[in-house]
Order: C-alpha cells, then sequence, then structure tokens
C-alpha cells in the first residue's frame, strides 16, 4: 500500500478566487523583489565587465 505525499496531504490555504495566500505575503514578495534585483544586478555587471 503506497502512502500518500506531504504535498497530497497537505492542502495550500488559497482564497476565495484560487489565488494562493501566500502571493500576497510581504516576506515572499520582498523575497521575490531581491531576487529580480540580484539577477538585474548581474546582468548589469555582466555587461559593464564586458564593456570595460
Amino acid at each position: 500500500m503506497e502512502s500518500p505525499t506531504l504535498l497530497a496531504q497537505t492542502a495550500q490555504p488559497r482564497y476565495p478566487n484560487g489565488e494562493r495566500k501566500l502571493a500576497r505575503s510581504a516576506f515572499m514578495q520582498a523575497t521575490w523583489g531581491l531576487l529580480v534585483l540580484a539577477a538585474i544586478a548581474q546582468l548589469l555587471l555582466l555587461v559593464w565587465l564586458d564593456i570595460l
């Protein structure tokens, strides 16, 4: 007999429109914002060092 996985057991909290509640979390938005800023900074450094 197979046991269900942890993800199958744990339902994700969602708003009535189907959006995940974690999507509106300030912590998650800040985390994604920092990730985007780091990616842009890396691209700028790559271009700047290539020109240098």
